[in-house]
């Protein structure tokens, strides 16, 4: 590695954690977050049908879960730029065929009684991102931003709340793994 790249590299670190965090200290790698396979999710979620629907769920969520991440983006975006030619990028087109994918999967996903609840937020989630998909091709330049830039919020907020709502540790669905994040320590 060379030095620029080096000191780059050290200036990244030095910003993101505080100078007495462990993770300065730590030479190991970080390890990864161990996702449960189906023998673990049968015992800790109690039954064999119900570690099925979480296997099955699982991209699902990681679609939705992105889907949002790509959706907040977006509206950074538009809301620094104050422009609606964010609707033609190529990001927009990745996060509509993602969102399409999963609700295919999420129509195939068969809920028993235990968790459907659960399908019931999943859905909700896909339901308010695809609001705001299907607000993006109805902005013109006479549309008022921040009255639909606030709406889009909103379900944003929503689509994030429900998914956060159908997360579950055990079945390993989490919206993010904080735990090797910067200063999670509490240092």
């Amino acid at each position: 590695m060379s030095a620029h790249a080096d000191s780059q590299t050290f200036n990244r670190i030095v910003g993101i954690h505080k100078p007495d965090c462990e993770m300065l200290m730590r030479c190991d790698p970080i390890p990864e977050a161990s996702i449960p396979g189906e023998a673990e999710l049968v015992a800790a979620l109690g039954s064999e049908q119900t570690a099925e629907y979480a296997m099955a769920c699982r991209r699902i969520y990681e679609d939705l879960r992105r889907v949002i991440g790509q959706l907040a983006g977006l509206m950074i975006l538009a809301r620094v730029t104050r422009k609606i030619e964010f609707v033609e990028l190529e990001q927009v087109d990745n996060c509509t065929k993602r969102w399409t994918d999963a609700g295919a999967r999420i129509a195939a996903l068969k809920a028993h009684g235990p968790v459907a609840r659960h399908k019931q937020q999943i859905e909700l989630a896909h339901d308010f991102c695809g609001r705001i998909l299907r607000t993006f091709p109805q902005l013109t330049a006479r549309t008022d931003l921040d009255i639909i830039f606030d709406e889009i919020g909103d379900h944003l907020k929503q689509a994030y709340a429900c998914l956060s709502r159908a997360s579950s540790h055990e079945a390993g669905l989490v919206m993010v793994d904080f735990s090797n994040a910067c200063c999670s320590c509490g240092r």
